[in-house]
């Protein structure tokens, strides 16, 4: 689509991006030409779609989606207890790489056992991957569900997949919750929209966007889905029912 447009550049004022793929992508391809804007992309240095979070050495800023896994590890086991995660990953992806390392590194400060369950942009895999969750031929006592476009798509069919499983998950974004995973601790993407908004709003006013530091994550927040813990036969503690967002 890019390429087709290439022709068309200089008729848009700005172009923006959502996610870390084609945010990487489309920096690549528009070498500068027209301002761009990025949001969600986890880590935009070690994707290689900015040169540092301060200064992004282009014509180009934007908003990371990023909430720190430690955070999002920490809080979980607040929750629930776990001591085998597995992590639905795509190989093919730099983003998610990105976040199966640092996940690696902060299960081994908890003595946490990680499983890597693969899973690139191939249905047949990803249905595979579930399948063995259910016949217990993969054990894990939870799952953590990363900011992944593939796997976001197919949300319903992993949180209904992994209640049968009666497998405890971890998500990173909202949707997934709201479609059958246990919990997570996400952020608010409206929030994030108004941060790339501002990001607009000061290059209008006459800042270059290469001195526009990178936003991020500021309030990530809890979310619960009721009915898969009731299907888990969880008992979350009122503590995290209190300040958490509750979804059935």
């Amino acid at each position: 689509i890019l390429s087709k447009l290439k022709p068309k550049f200089n008729e848009f004022d700005y172009i923006y991006t959502f996610g870390t793929t084609v945010s990487r992508r489309t920096r690549v391809i528009l070498k500068d030409q027209v301002p761009q804007v990025f949001n969600v992309v986890t880590d935009p240095v070690g994707a290689g779609v900015v040169q540092s979070l301060k200064s992004s050495g282009g014509n180009i800023s934007g908003m990371s989606g990023a909430i720190p896994i430690s955070i999002q590890i920490k809080s979980a086991l607040d929750v629930i207890r776990f001591e085998k995660l597995g992590i639905f990953f795509n190989p093919r992806e730099k983003n998610s790489m990105i976040i199966r390392e640092e996940l690696y590194e902060v299960a081994r400060q908890l003595d946490i056992e990680v499983a890597d369950l693969r899973s690139p942009p191939v249905q047949e895999m990803l249905q595979e991957n579930l399948r063995k969750l259910i016949d217990q031929s993969i054990y894990v006592d939870a799952v953590y569900l990363p900011s992944d476009s593939f796997l976001a798509s197919n949300s319903e069919l992993i949180g209904s997949c992994l209640r049968t499983a009666k497998v405890k998950s971890i998500a990173a974004t909202r949707r997934f919750v709201e479609n059958g995973a246990l919990m997570g601790i996400v952020t608010d993407y409206y929030r994030l929209g108004k941060t790339v908004a501002s990001i607009v709003d000061r290059h209008q006013k006459g800042q270059k966007l290469q001195d526009i530091p990178i936003g991020r994550v500021e309030k990530p927040y809890l979310i619960i889905n009721k009915t898969t813990s009731d299907i888990l036969s969880i008992n979350i503690p009122d503590a995290a029912m209190r300040k958490g967002i509750i979804v059935k």
